[in-house]
């Protein structure tokens, strides 16, 4: 009979999704495997049949009524291996500690940094992750501050990047010609800088009239980041979209002329790969996880994090030098195929826990 393993993330149309359920294929060939979701499948989503799906009962599994839902199905699939990340960390550790799951694995994906916690919110973090058997983290950035903030045993520890789908030949391309467009993607949060972005853009401007800035995403920042377009006067040329679907996310990437990721720190920086899985250059701020991934002059350029002049410099000298841009798209997207593919990371991931297990 096989030995169970339970993998708990939310079913959605997004890269993290993909990479799970793709885990969870994989792991099927040796193992039953149960995942736990906040999320309903839909029919865009593609899971084997043998794999079973559990929903919680809330819809962020915090609560008592979770800790028992999660307690009955241990007791019943008596699992070899646990594995959550997000918001079904503590609960996944806590339960699973409890009733003596062999290996317990968190996954890390932001820094703590990244959003104001009160403290007795990490507190009550560090103390879930000393529960937990191995800690993955998606960044050396998220493992230096797992062990700072958190307290975590570096020996606990295993650095496992994100990963994204490569969709490049499936996505719709206009002609080249028609690449007029800076893409910024994510949150519109302080801690992701789109100020910085915004105020560099105003500098690109009066050069280049015919480019635009397009900004997918939203954010308690919106209103404010509005405001700072109109009071620099440049209304025309920075389109907010609001939050956009996966493959419309890709096609705006593919279509842009360069990417910009412009966050005061970042556990790993996902749209840098989604942005070089479309061939697309990508600037980013020279810190934490992205400069872990962008290799500067290589597969991209970096610029000092919150300086929009030294930004400004390096979308103006992309938009100078179209021959430098697309050589560093190439360079970018074999470094994505490389290090970021999800096909080679779940091998690689696969890898790992079975050599727990084992």
């Amino acid at each position: 009979m096989k030995k169970t393993i339970f993998i708990s993330f939310s079913l959605g149309n997004t890269s993290i999704s993909d990479y799970y359920v793709s885990l969870a294929e994989k792991f099927k060939q040796d193992y039953q495997i149960v995942v736990f979701s906040d999320v309903k499948l839909n029919e865009t989503i593609s899971i084997s049949e043998d794999i079973i799906i559990k929903y919680w009962p809330s819809k962020r599994p915090t609560k008592f009524a979770d800790g028992i839902f999660l307690y009955e199905n241990i007791k019943k699939y008596r699992p070899i291996m646990t594995i959550s990340v997000f918001g079904s960390v503590n609960i996944f550790l806590i339960v699973g500690f409890l009733c003596r799951v062999k290996f317990r694995v968190a996954w890390i994906s932001t820094i703590s940094t990244h959003f104001r916690q009160k403290k007795s919110l990490l507190y009550r973090k560090s103390f879930a992750y000393r529960l937990a058997t191995t800690i993955v983290t998606n960044s050396k950035a998220t493992k230096e501050d797992a062990i700072k903030n958190y307290y975590v045993c570096e020996s606990k520890i295993k650095v496992l990047p994100n990963s994204v789908k490569d969709l490049y030949s499936t996505i719709n391309e206009d002609e080249k010609e028609n690449y007029k467009t800076i893409v910024y993607v994510g949150r519109l949060y302080s801690q992701k800088g789109v100020d910085v972005l915004i105020k560099a853009f105003s500098m690109v401007c009066p050069q280049f009239p015919d480019f635009k800035l397009i900004i997918l995403g939203g954010g308690q920042e919106e209103k404010k980041l509005k405001k700072l377009v109109d009071d620099l006067k440049i209304g025309q040329r920075v389109i907010f979209k609001g939050n956009q679907p996966k493959v419309k996310v890709l096609e705006t990437f593919k279509n842009s002329y360069l990417a910009v990721v412009p966050s005061l720190s970042e556990g790993f920086g996902f749209t840098v790969i989604e942005a070089m899985s479309m061939k697309t250059m990508v600037i980013g701020s020279n810190n934490t996880g992205i400069k872990e991934i962008i290799q500067d002059n290589k597969t991209g350029f970096l610029f000092e994090t919150s300086n929009e002049h030294d930004l400004a410099e390096k979308i103006i000298k992309s938009i100078k030098q179209p021959a430098l841009r697309d050589e560093l798209a190439l360079n970018g997207f074999k470094h994505f195929q490389k290090n970021y593919e999800t096909d080679f990371a779940v091998e690689r991931d696969w890898s790992f826990f079975n050599s727990l297990i084992r």
